[in-house]
């Protein structure tokens, strides 16, 4: 039998939670450290955990786990910048819309 669609989840794109945000980024860029320890607001390209190479990495994933392609006008330092601000950039995404 076929999964069915989430009553609460959008019919275009799936949602991307800041908590499987924060576990890829912490296995990617901060192992050892817990998830649930990595405030959504922390910066993290100014604490150097994530570069432009990183930005990259974050939004292949994006693709490739969530089927949410980010625009290229999007891969902003802005918008990669915290746990919460990669949600953000992947809901608009995922919504159509171009910079975060």
């Amino acid at each position: 039998m076929p999964a069915q669609p989430h009553a609460d989840a959008p019919a275009t794109a799936p949602a991307v939670s800041e908590d499987d945000i924060a576990a890829f980024v912490v296995e990617r860029f901060l192992p050892g450290v817990d998830p649930a320890e990595l405030d959504a607001e922390y910066d993290l390209l100014a604490t150097a955990v994530i570069d432009s190479l990183g930005v990259l990495r974050i939004a292949a994933w994006l693709a490739d786990r969530h089927g949410v392609a980010v625009p290229d006008e999007a891969l902003t330092t802005r918008g990669f910048r915290s746990v919460r601000a990669i949600r953000i950039t992947a809901e608009r995404a995922a919504a159509g819309e171009g910079r975060a």
